[in-house]
């Protein structure tokens, strides 16, 4: 039964559902004008229907995403060592730098795309942006650093490099790295391709821009996350994916605001 993981499954499910509750604020500042609620539904109702169905949705990714890790060369070595008394792999301070600095390079180079290269092509709606408060971006960077990688990593990277590797009979000490990097390109992809309906809903339609832009600003920052996940671990993804977050949704938000 311990190859299914279930104590650190639970502990995962935990840390994922904090994330997710903790973005519900800034989802709520957000959701405040959309059209996307129907009329004579509150929002708080359709916030707690949606948490719920989050809390379910990531039990069941991680349940395989953990099953599945060992399989194919990946995990999260700190939260396995510390769950089941194993001997915690050393921290290395170094490459929690590389990947901070890493994600802070990245988040500059989507705010540039943004501005020199997308936005000058497209039409900006008015009054559709939402302001939030600096606190509300703090709480949501948890979801992006714990429950995003939870889904996105631990997942769906997993589930591909997984898939890959059954086709072509591989185990894990022959997978190649083109099928690392093949899955870390694909999740990236696919979290882009989860932003076009917000994009449309926005714009209010989808060009062929729009929909570039969806999968670069959203995906770029993936595949250093994917990368870390890979060659660090899991917990190495969050941080630098939280970092991501605290510096595109907080202090650069705060600069700009």
């Amino acid at each position: 039964m311990n190859k299914w993981k279930f104590k650190l499954v639970l502990i995962l499910t935990i840390l994922g559902t904090i994330g997710i509750i903790a973005l519900i604020p800034y989802s709520m500042t957000t959701l405040q004008t959309s059209e996307l609620i129907p009329e004579g539904i509150s929002l708080s109702f359709v916030m707690t229907v949606n948490t719920i169905a989050q809390v379910i949705q990531l039990f069941v990714m991680v349940l395989i995403g953990v099953r599945l890790q060992d399989r194919v060369g990946l995990g999260a070595p700190i939260s396995d060592g510390f769950v089941y008394g194993k001997e915690v792999p050393k921290i290395s301070g170094k490459w929690m730098l590389i990947g901070v600095v890493g994600s802070v390079i990245g988040s500059l180079a989507v705010i540039l795309l943004d501005v020199f290269v997308y936005t000058p092509n497209i039409e900006m709606p008015s009054g559709q942006v939402t302001e939030t408060i600096w606190w509300q971006g703090v709480l949501a960077s948890l979801y992006g650093g714990i429950t995003e990688e939870l889904m996105l990593r631990l997942f769906v990277m997993t589930l591909i490099v997984w898939i890959i590797a059954v086709i072509f009979k591989k185990d894990k000490n022959s997978i190649p790295k083109s099928v690392y990097f093949t899955a870390i390109v694909l999740t990236a992809l696919l979290f882009g391709l989860g932003h076009l309906p917000a994009t449309a809903q926005v714009f209010g339609e989808l060009t062929t821009i729009l929909v570039v832009r969806a999968l670069v600003l959203n995906g770029l920052l993936g595949l250093w996350f994917g990368y870390l996940y890979w060659k660090k671990g899991l917990e190495y993804a969050m941080i630098a994916h939280f970092s991501a977050d605290i510096f595109l949704h907080v202090i650069f938000a705060s600069i700009v605001g």
